[in-house]
């Protein structure tokens, strides 16, 4: 009689499958925090136990995920032994499965070198610029070397399956179908109890992984292809509340100065009416920087000095210190700064989704402006284009394929240096024909990945401050410090031949980040700014040129949404609004602040800063805190509660408010003036 064994074979293999997946989980996690070590910090080093518990239940639901066909396999076959055939297409299937969860891996580290987020369901976003993504992707990392790993990958675990399937199924038990259902109960259970993850009423969540107020933490804690599915259904809602929108409307109306609110009709327009006898035909050129975040300046750097001509430009003009950019994405950028609507969308941007792309600009005012827009790579990126050629009265766009002198640096089409140039050169030579006022956007993109210093690159020379060093100062590497510094020497080369031109003094440049950039570790900078990510906000905004006559600092709140409605201040001139943009300088603004939205975590992070006061809230938990303080973790929400409630009515109802301006602030007319 043939001996029974203790466990049957296919259930070892079973769970060996599960636990050899586990295992590599667990040490992707220990790879992931050596190679992102420096921003953990040691006051957060007794959280570490935690992180990996919770980490490894993560892991372990993933793994159990990956059992589920292989469990169905071996249950089939223990009753019917001439599955056994097809083993080798099931090795197959898990060589190839194996195979993407290794890519997702590989696009996780990737993703977190980048922006220092866990990948997550946005990163499908990526595809909707497929070839661009790809370029990018091709001059940055080492892909040949990455598609080899994948199919060795694939192999192994094809090999390691079709091992487990040949013990399994060759095994002649002596359990007969009695024994083998016990088992097979036995094995759906252990799955779903690994799966549960927690003894509790509810189910181990994404949620678990937010337990600390340190954002390397909760990275470590999350499993990327569990954030990939549990992001899913966050960034697939998109939507406008109509019922909230009334909700807030009051709160919303009297900050905005809505002449006529009416919260039947959510009227949000305003009419601003000329400065009579100060209307200006200033020339105005709008220069977004990429990622030019004010913790990278050198106003926070000085020992590295990696933007001194920003320095130098800011110590004679206008220079914004509490500056902030709604969100963090070029597009996002791109919108909210034209538009004057922060770009709340959950979802790739606001320039993608066809259905918002008919927007009110209150820049249509300047019906007498020659208007320009300078990209150096293709407008198609993002779709702006059609927020631009569709809504834009008469912009000329020069963009790829449209310069006199082009010379291709990268993936994100000519240098900043020579973006500037022909801008310098379009400009000067419409100015001799036209001699009319401009409007011009100069959008700069090579402050970027894979950080490419052109051969052409007037005199420029990189300099070696050391890894750790650059680290230290929110770089990530040597090589991102070079490239700020190259955007930054553009800039001054651009500025060299602009301030020859006779139409520099009359003109108004407004500079700006598009975005900020997240950096762990900042030495730099407040905590507080780190912690509560601020930095991946906070950019600078310089006006300056010829009408500015004299050099002051601006400390007031204020957004990207504001810049043209600034402008318009600035001008004197007329134009109607329903957007949350408003002019910094008016003297009828009521109050100071600036809305902030996080789309690429889960869930989203809404905040709103109002002089030294951040209101946070996320997933539900919400708090004020004083986020330049050494206490700025403290809530203060209990002991200054009205002040809690108004900041928090504010966020609440001006994210309502855009989402509802989406579908709602279309031009009126052809011209819309």
């Amino acid at each position: 009689m043939q001996k029974r064994a203790l466990i049957p074979e296919w259930i070892k293999s079973y769970f060996k499958f599960i636990l050899a997946n586990w295992l590599v989980f667990t040490a992707f996690r220990v790879i992931f925090l050596f190679v992102f070590r420096a921003a953990l910090l040691p006051s957060h080093y007794h959280e570490l136990w935690e992180t990996f518990y919770i980490g490894a239940k993560f892991d372990m639901r993933v793994a159990c995920a990956l059992a589920i066909p292989l469990g169905l396999f071996f249950s089939v076959g223990i009753f019917w032994r001439a599955l056994y055939k097809i083993r080798k297409l099931t090795a197959v299937f898990y060589g190839v499965l194996e195979a993407a969860v290794l890519l997702v891996y590989f696009a996780d580290f990737a993703h977190y070198a980048y922006i220092s987020m866990r990948i997550n369901y946005s990163i499908f976003k990526y595809s909707e610029n497929a070839l661009i993504s790809l370029q990018m992707a091709w001059q940055t990392y080492p892909l040949l070397w990455a598609v080899f790993g994948l199919i060795v990958w694939g192999v192994l675990w094809g090999w390691f399956v079709n091992r487990l399937q040949c013990k399994a199924l060759k095994s002649r038990d002596a359990y007969y179908w009695k024994g083998r259902t016990a088992w097979l109960v036995f094995g759906v259970l252990a799955t779903g109890a690994l799966m549960f993850g927690q003894i509790s009423q509810y189910p181990l969540r994404w949620s678990n992984a937010y337990h600390s107020t340190n954002n390397f933490i909760c990275n470590l804690t999350l499993n990327p292809a569990l954030n990939i599915y549990d992001t899913a259904r966050f960034v697939k809602a998109d939507s406008f509340d109509k019922e909230k929108t009334v909700a807030y409307y009051d709160t919303v109306s009297k900050y905005l100065g809505v002449q006529h609110p009416d919260p039947e009709t959510l009227n949000f327009e305003r009419v601003i009416a000329a400065k009579k006898g100060a209307e200006k035909q200033y020339n105005v050129v709008l220069i977004f920087m990429e990622s030019l975040a004010w913790n990278k300046l050198s106003h926070n750097n000085p020992d590295i000095d990696p933007t001194p001509f920003v320095k130098e430009l800011s110590d004679r003009s206008i220079l914004f210190t509490q500056f902030f950019s709604p969100t963090s994405a070029t597009a996002r950028a791109v919108f909210a700064t034209v538009t004057g609507i922060p770009d709340v969308t959950s979802f790739k941007t606001s320039s993608r989704n066809p259905l918002v792309v008919d927007q009110h600009l209150i820049i249509n005012a300047l019906t007498d402006y020659e208007k320009y827009y300078f990209i150096g790579g293709s407008a198609s990126w993002g779709n702006i284009r059609g927020i631009l050629e569709h809504n834009l009265t008469g912009v000329n766009m020069y963009e790829e394929g449209a310069f006199k002198n082009e010379h291709r640096n990268d993936v994100w089409g000519i240098s900043d240096l020579d973006l500037f140039r022909e801008a310098d050169r379009v400009l000067t030579e419409e100015q001799q024909t036209l001699k009319k006022p401009f409007l011009a956007f100069i959008q700069t993109s090579g402050y970027h990945r894979p950080y490419t210093i052109p051969k052409d690159n007037a005199g420029f020379e990189s300099k070696d401050i050391g890894a750790e060093l650059a680290h230290k100062r929110s770089f990530v590497s040597v090589d991102e410090y070079n490239s700020l510094r190259f955007s930054d020497h553009a800039l001054r080369e651009f500025f060299k031949l602009v301030e020859k031109q006779e139409w520099y003094e009359n003109t108004l440049f407004f500079i700006f980040g598009d975005h900020g950039l997240s950096a762990p570790q900042s030495e730099n900078m407040p905590r507080g700014y780190v912690e509560w990510n601020l930095i991946n906000h906070q950019i600078p905004l310089i006006i300056t040129g010829g009408p500015i006559k004299e050099a002051r600092v601006v400390d007031t709140v204020a957004s990207q949404v504001d810049i043209l409605p600034t402008m318009m201040g600035m001008l004197g001139r007329s134009y109607m609004t329903r957007s949350v943009g408003r002019d910094v300088f008016s003297p009828t603004r009521s109050e100071e602040g600036a809305l902030i939205y996080a789309w690429a975590v889960s869930p989203f992070v809404l905040g709103f800063v109002q002089g030294d006061y951040y209101y946070h809230s996320q997933g539900g938990k919400e708090g004020l805190y004083k986020y330049k303080d050494k206490n700025y973790n403290e809530d203060m929400s209990q002991k200054e509660p009205e002040r809690f409630e108004h900041m928090k009515k504010l966020a609440q109802g001006l994210y309502e408010t855009s989402r509802y301006q989406f579908y709602h602030n279309q031009k009126k007319n052809e011209s819309d003036n």
